[in-house]
């Protein structure tokens, strides 16, 4: 029997690669083994947009708490981020981290001059720093963010 949690966040992983394959008309895949291969970091990229910017990460989890992110070193969403800036090292590429908890809307977060969204959050907590926002609001961004380059 399939793990539910493993399933809910393949699903996501779907999820998140469609909205970029139709934002970006361009075809976006999984990353294959689950980020195990030592040269292909994060959830989801596109093999046919070798110079994109961001590697994403992709999580859905029952609950992500932002109560106790200034006031416990160990949160759900910085152990999150630190996972995608690792990654986004590896891959030399700008981290982007796309998530969501049960029956919330879709939010991203990251840490690159590209994009700027109107309205945005600012986390500076125990040594990390990023911007979040919607997810929709920051594909739209970031493709003619991607276009002008």
């Amino acid at each position: 029997m399939a793990n539910p949690s493993k399933t809910k966040g393949r699903a996501f992983e779907y999820t998140v690669r469609d909205q970029f394959s139709k934002t970006f008309d361009t075809k976006f895949e999984r990353v294959p083994l689950s980020g195990a291969l030592a040269y292909l970091k994060g959830d989801v990229y596109s093999p046919w947009l070798p110079d994109f910017p961001w590697c994403i990460e992709a999580k859905h989890h029952k609950e992500v708490p932002w109560n106790n992110i200034l006031s416990a070193k160990s949160n759900l969403l910085l152990s999150f981020w630190d996972q995608t800036v690792r990654e986004a090292k590896v891959m030399e590429k700008y981290p982007l981290l796309v998530y969501k908890w049960d029956r919330s809307k879709i939010y991203a977060c990251w840490s690159d001059p590209l994009v700027t969204l109107d309205e945005y959050i600012e986390v500076k907590a125990h040594g990390r720093s990023f911007t979040m926002g919607f997810f929709e609001e920051w594909l739209q961004h970031a493709k003619a963010a991607y276009k002008s380059k």
